[in-house]
């Protein structure tokens, strides 16, 4: 474990002991103000550019050689946050290194939040940028899906709604941290309830009652593991040992071995929750971006 490891995981460890003893709107409006604050340092070799697409505010953040090149591949990332905080500031950090490592337009969606607009605000946000993406003359074996948390939620269902569709399928899946399944069932709810220095079954239970209210937790519109995982691109999993949501991760891997799909989850030790998110901060960040771009070089030439 890094120093770095370290002292971020006990800073976020002591943050999530006092959100737990705060009632839930407060945490919601804290959690908000926290993940809203743009922290990334600029990069001269990177342009952002914010846009809209389908009615959706979005932003390209771009290696300055592949500005506007609708030649080049795009990443179409979904950012974390529990459906209800989270924004383009709190990843752009990452969406440059992984922009500069991959060679590839990174486009950050800003789908709407809970509970202002619960589901399907975010998932119908999400399926409009990629119809867009397609409409505007990319690919879609130019396009990966990619997202962390709720994020990677929502990637895994666009994917399927893709499919679903018949609509051109993207060329790759890459999750960081997924939180698939909503029930709060699996082993590592326990095992690693002690362990986790950034969630906790409580937050995800009011977080999931905002996004999908009166909704089964067991549907597949919001718990995509339950869902058909047939026909999907390559997937790459990033997932941290400590944290509750691992079987999530651990699960959508073995699912998808056994229909013989190409799914590759790579497990960190001892590394907060959708730790990739956060290269500027952690070393084990940047060595998961750099796996990253390597399985994105490999999808786009296979």
């Amino acid at each position: 474990m890094s120093i770095q490891n370290f002292l971020i995981s006990r800073f976020l460890r002591a943050r999530l002991k006092a959100s737990l003893k705060i009632p839930a709107e407060i945490r919601l409006n804290k959690g908000r103000q926290f993940l809203d604050q743009d922290r990334s340092k600029p990069n001269p070799r990177v342009a952002v550019r914010a846009d809209v697409m389908a009615g959706v505010k979005v932003e390209w953040v771009e290696p300055l050689e592949l500005v506007g090149d609708k030649a080049a591949p795009v990443c179409m990332y979904t950012h974390g946050g529990g459906y209800i905080a989270g924004s383009v500031n709190s990843h752009r950090d990452m969406a440059r290194h992984l922009a500069l490592l991959a060679k590839v337009r990174m486009l950050m969606v800003d789908y709407r939040l809970a509970p202002e607009h619960p589901f399907p605000a975010a998932r119908d946000d999400a399926f409009a940028v990629y119809r867009a993406l397609l409409d505007s003359g990319i690919a879609g074996s130019q396009i990966m899906l990619g997202g962390d948390s709720a994020g990677g939620n929502l990637a895994l269902l666009t994917a399927q709604g893709i499919r679903n569709a018949g609509l051109a399928a993207p060329r790759a899946l890459v999750l960081f941290s997924p939180w698939l399944d909503m029930t709060h069932q699996s082993a590592t709810y326990q095992s690693n309830a002690a362990k986790d220095a950034m969630l906790a079954r409580p937050l995800l239970e009011d977080a999931a009652a905002m996004y999908a209210p009166g909704m089964a937790r067991t549907d597949e519109r919001i718990s995509p593991l339950f869902g058909h995982l047939e026909g999907l691109p390559p997937c790459l999993t990033v997932v941290s040992q400590t944290e509750v949501l691992l079987d999530d991760s651990r699960s959508l891997h073995r699912k998808l071995q056994a229909l013989g799909q190409d799914s590759t989850c790579l497990e960190w030790k001892s590394t907060p929750h959708a730790f990739a998110v956060m290269p500027s901060l952690l070393p084990e960040a940047r060595d998961a971006l750099r796996q990253t771009a390597d399985f994105m070089v490999r999808v786009r030439r296979s």
